[in-house]
């Protein structure tokens, strides 16, 4: 079993509660359902990041190469700002705030998403290689 073995599950857990949402938002779901759906993601993606920050981060900052070094605290340093993007988008979209504007929720929605989609196939193969290499 690979050191990132849990971190990509819980990336994969991320993407199926993402997905559940996205099919969701093209049956014009129940805003209640939605914001279910976005609480469990939220909860996923909260202990995701802090399972990095205490684990994974600090296991490449300090004892990798400088390179290695690098590219962890630029990933860091990146994830923070997506971190606080998606902190806000989740405390915005409450119940009543779907409902009362379901297409502005739904195309934030799809383009946090991408943001994260594309955050989780970085780490997947970029970052993660890296870990499994110093591990």
């Amino acid at each position: 079993m690979g050191y990132t073995d849990k971190f990509r599950a819980q990336h994969d857990d991320i993407l199926q509660v993402a997905g559940e949402i996205t099919a969701q938002l093209k049956a014009n779901g129940d805003p209640a359902a939605l914001r279910k759906l976005l609480s469990n993601m939220a909860g996923k993606v909260n202990f995701h990041l802090a399972m990095e920050d205490e684990a994974l981060y600090p296991r490449l900052m300090t004892g990798g190469s400088a390179a290695v070094k690098a590219r962890a605290g630029k990933f860091k340093e990146e994830m923070g700002g997506l971190g606080r993007v998606f902190t806000d988008y989740n405390n915005k979209w409450q119940t009543t705030a779907i409902r009362a504007d379901f297409d502005g929720f739904a195309n934030e929605t799809r383009k946090v998403f991408g943001a994260l989609a594309k955050r989780i196939e970085r780490e997947n193969n970029e970052l993660y290689p890296l870990a499994d290499k110093a591990a």
